[in-house]
């Protein structure tokens, strides 16, 4: 049993550290130990228009956004490709030209494909909820290690040297003795 100083102590201990997380979720919350109860309200001043540097008009609110969205495409090399949207076509960039496609705003994301002559094909995923430029990077298929996620094919003879299958390569009977 412990000793009524021991017990004292540890209350004491208690105390301390539930005043000092108190006092940090105050402080993390925005409030600090001393303010546990936001501040009464102060009646709002009056706000000056806000006046151009140079001495011009007051500065107005921002134009409300457009119904849709501008999604540029281009390709670097810069080559001629073919973009679809699953088996839609929605265009073709030309060399040193963007596609420019225009989507209503927030109408949900595009999965893509970008094909070119000579290229590996590229998905990509677009976004509608603002205007955006799209960079495909095109990859020669001699120059496809250097991608991520490439994994070296397994060497064609790897299933007929396998010990568990049949000689022939087929999958062996399991009722044979």
């Amino acid at each position: 049993m412990r000793s009524p100083s021991n017990r004292r102590r540890d209350e004491i201990l208690y105390s301390a550290l539930a005043l000092i997380s108190g006092g940090i979720l105050c402080v993390w919350g925005g409030l600090g130990p001393a303010q546990a109860e936001p501040p009464a309200a102060e009646p709002a001043a009056v706000a000056a228009p806000t006046v151009v540097p140079d001495g011009g008009a007051p500065a107005t609110a921002p134009a409300p956004l457009s119904a849709t969205v501008r999604i540029v495409f281009s390709t670097v090399p810069s080559a001629k490709a073919m973009v679809y949207w699953g088996k839609k076509r929605l265009g073709l960039i030309e060399p040193r030209k963007p596609l420019i496609v225009q989507r209503p705003r927030d109408s949900g994301p595009l999965d893509l494909m970008v094909r070119a002559e000579g290229f590996l094909p590229v998905q990509t995923r677009v976004y509608t909820f603002a205007d955006g430029k799209i960079a495909v990077k095109l990859t020669p298929p001699d120059q496809k290690k250097t991608l991520l996620g490439y994994r070296e094919p397994p060497p064609p003879d790897a299933g007929s040297q396998s010990g568990g299958g049949a000689p022939d390569g087929g999958v062996a009977d399991p009722a044979a003795p």
